[in-house]
């Protein structure tokens, strides 16, 4: 089973440094952001691919309409898109391996160093080139959808147009006037509109998620930052530090070295 099955908020990993960070008064706020917009990615992707299954069912139970122009590009296209979804779940996946994994490299630290090591937690979480890989192939997925939209939507009026033309012509030869236009068959209709743009729905979501997860992942990072300023001695300080040694040896040598002379007297 895969370190990744199920809910990342169920992960033990997951689970246990959350508990950490609460019992030392972390924020998580910007950590919560980044499951949570993995969580919703999954839910949006996971309706894209019912989608595609139950459009496929209603493809396949078209028999009368076995070599249609337009039921045999949208075969095509959800062939397509089902390739696109799959490979934007797969990546998805690796973002989830990757929390987890980092989730359980900071409870190690945690044990072996004390809150201390959690100071920088973004720096366990080096996830952004994951991320940045998903949001890639969800912009792609994007595009797919878009230019699968178009081409079915060519593909049927052509069919249309064609056989408008050719039934006015019959309608000419036996004195009828012509038709302006055919509708299109009701089942293949609704597999071009509602479908696709279910799909492009679901990946638009999926890139708002992606990149509020980078988002947040930001925050993460400039925390880090602010903390490790916060705790660095300015040179300021260092200098003013140094100085007071300075004058305190100044201070203290006259002592010492009576001190010294007192010592020889004897």
């Amino acid at each position: 089973m895969s370190a990744a099955t199920g809910s990342l908020t169920q992960n033990a990993d997951v689970r246990e440094l959350f508990g950490i960070l609460h019992d030392n008064n972390i924020d998580t706020r910007d950590l919560t952001a980044i499951i949570s917009s993995v969580a919703a990615m999954e839910r949006q992707l996971s309706a894209a691919v019912n989608e595609l299954t139950s459009m496929r069912r209603e493809l396949a139970a078209m028999r009368e309409e076995r070599s249609h122009p337009v039921k045999t590009a949208l075969e095509k296209e959800v062939r397509l898109l089902s390739d696109k979804i799959k490979g934007i779940r797969a990546k998805l996946k690796a973002v989830k391996d990757g929390i987890i994994s980092e989730c359980r490299r900071a409870v190690a630290a945690f044990k072996g160093a004390g809150v201390s090591a959690l100071n920088n937690l973004a720096g366990f979480f080096e996830i952004k080139p994951a991320l940045e890989s998903l949001r890639s192939s969800i912009s792609d997925g994007i595009t797919s959808n878009q230019a699968s939209i178009a081409r079915i939507e060519r593909i049927s009026e052509a069919h249309h147009t064609a056989g408008r033309a050719i039934r006015n012509i019959g309608r000419a030869i036996s004195g009828q006037e012509p038709v302006p236009d055919i509708k299109a068959n009701g089942a293949l209709a609704r597999l071009i509109e509602t479908p696709f743009r279910v799909q492009l729905r679901s990946l638009t979501g999926s890139l708002r998620e992606v990149n509020r997860a980078l988002a947040g992942l930001d925050r993460l990072e400039k925390a880090a930052a602010r903390r490790a300023e916060h705790d660095r001695p300015s040179t300021l300080g260092t200098m003013k530090a140094l100085q007071q040694q300075v004058n305190q040896k100044k201070r203290d040598a006259p002592a010492q070295e009576k001190a010294r002379q007192n010592e020889a007297a004897i």
